[in-house]
C-alpha cells in the first residue's frame, strides 16, 4: 500500500529489525538498506512490527530520528496470538523455539502461565510468553506517546480493513493519505498461513480475553476509540 505511493521508499526486506532488536543490524548497516531511495520519496519505511513492545526501541528511534512518523496497527488481540503463532509454525525452525513445537493449545497455557508468573524473557522473540506480551497494546503505545506528540501517531485497526461497508471501504488508505500527506490507494491481500489446525479451546480463548481486557480498555482510551466493543472485550 505504502509502496504504491511512489513517495514512499519501502525497501525489499520490510522487517529492518534495528534499534537494537538485531545485533548485527548498526546504524551503518541500518542506513545502507535504504540506500537505493531517491528524491522522490518524502519517507523510508521500517515496517518491523516488533519495535511495538519494545520501550528502548521507542527511545532508540526517538533519538534517531525525533521527527519521525509512527504507525501501528492492532487487531484483536487473541486474533494476534494465533496469526503470529500461525506465522512462526510455518516459517520458523523449531530449534529456534521449541515452543513452537506445541500445539496451539498447549503453547497458549504455557504462555499464559509464564506471564502470570513474571517468566518474560527479553529477546526469547518465538516463545509464547513473547508473542502475547506483543498483544498489550496499550502498555506499548504509552511508551510512544510520551516520546512523540500525537500528531506524529497513527493508530489503525485491522478489522477497518477487513469490512467491507461503504464507509470502511478504503478507510485506511484515507487515514494514511491524512498522516502522510501523500496519495494512497488501498489494496489488501490475504497473507494468512494456512496448512494446520489453529483453532484455540473455549477455555483458552476465556482466559487470554480476561488477561487483555484492562489493556484493552487503555487501548481505548489512548486512542479515543470503543475497542472493547469492536473486540468483544
Amino acid at each position: 500500500m505504502l509502496r504504491g505511493t511512489g513517495k514512499v521508499f519501502v525497501p525489499e526486506e520490510k522487517e529492518m529489525n534495528g534499534f537494537g532488536i538485531d545485533a548485527n543490524v548498526t546504524e551503518s548497516v541500518y542506513d545502507m538498506r535504504f540506500s537505493e531511495a531517491t528524491t522522490e520519496h518524502r519517507y523510508l519505511a521500517d515496517i518491523s512490527p516488533v519495535y511495538l513492545s519494545s520501550i528502548p526501541v521507542a527511545e532508540a528511534i526517538k533519538a534517531y530520528n525525533p521527527d519521525a512518523k509512527i504507525i501501528a496497527t492492532l487487531r484483536d488481540p487473541v486474533s494476534r496470538v494465533i496469526s503470529q503463532y500461525r506465522h512462526m509454525k510455518g516459517k520458523i525452525d523449531p530449534s529456534l523455539g521449541p515452543e513452537l513445537k506445541l500445539d496451539i493449545n498447549s503453547y497458549i497455557r504455557k504462555g499464559v502461565a509464564d506471564i502470570y508468573n513474571n517468566k518474560l524473557e527479553d529477546n526469547s522473540w518465538y516463545s509464547a510468553a513473547m508473542n502475547i506480551n506483543h498483544s498489550f497494546y496499550g502498555r506499548h503505545l504509552q511508551a510512544y506517546y510520551q516520546r512523540f506528540p500525537k500528531n506524529q501517531m497513527l493508530v489503525l485497526v485491522y478489522e477497518d480493513l477487513m469490512r467491507w461497508r461503504p464507509f470502511h471501504r478504503g478507510l485506511w488508505a484515507r487515514q494514511l493519505q491524512r498522516f502522510l500527506g501523500v496519495n494512497v490507494n488501498q489494496e489488501y491481500r490475504d497473507n494468512r498461513a494456512v496448512g494446520f489446525e489453529t483453532k484455540i479451546a473455549d477455555d483458552m480463548a476465556v482466559d487470554l480475553k480476561k488477561l487483555f481486557a484492562a489493556d484493552v480498555s487503555t487501548t481505548s482510551d489512548l486512542i479515543g476509540r470503543d475497542l472493547a466493543r469492536l473486540w468483544g472485550y
